[in-house]
């Protein structure tokens, strides 16, 4: 995955878990049970990750220079490593939490986290997500729609016709209850 543009539309360079385990971690530091509570709590409706998976990611990002961990011993249990993002890591996670999602198969998860960030957070911008994500995603509709009108195969059609309804009904829910939602988290700031 490469971190540039790419016909307009932005590439990923990291997989979205990590993300939104950086986004975690903008609250403070936290060790893997707290960001468990944390993720379950708040993200469970449409995210989870499995303790292996989260350790492992955890490594990554220390490895990765955007995560810090130190070891805190504790008086009548075992120490446990604390994970704190360093500037690297913040810099990283806004700059991706101010990006809209590229690919619809994405939005389930990532756009809804990064809604859900611009809230928990107390980020000002997430109008100007929405109304990026709605761009996004016009561009690719108008671009499936125009893949269909040239194509003779009927079953190739049909397909651009089921990615232009799922792309549809996305940009309704965006235009219906995205919109009001992000203008509340920022008149609520």
């Amino acid at each position: 995955m490469v971190s540039e543009y790419n016909g307009g539309y932005r590439m990923k360079d990291k997989p979205i878990t990590e993300y939104i385990l950086l986004g975690a971690l903008m609250s403070g530091p936290m060790h893997g049970y707290e960001i468990l509570r944390f993720l379950d709590a708040d993200l469970g409706w449409t995210w989870r990750v499995s303790t292996s998976q989260l350790y492992a990611l955890l490594k990554r990002l220390e490895s990765g220079g955007l995560v810090t961990s130190a070891m805190e011993s504790q008086d009548t249990r075992p120490s446990k490593r604390v994970f704190s993002l360093n500037t690297s890591g913040k810099k990283k996670f806004m700059e991706w939490l101010k990006q809209p999602s590229s690919y619809v198969r994405d939005l389930r998860t990532e756009f809804l986290a990064k809604i859900f960030f611009f809230r928990k957070l107390s980020v000002k911008g997430s109008p100007v997500l929405v109304y990026d994500q709605i761009k996004v995603l016009e561009s690719v509709r108008e671009r499936f729609v125009k893949l269909r009108k040239e194509e003779l195969d009927h079953y190739k059609r049909m397909v651009f016709g089921f990615k232009t309804a799922t792309l549809n009904g996305w940009l309704d829910w965006l235009e219906k209850e995205a919109v009001s939602f992000a203008k509340e988290i920022e008149t609520n700031l």
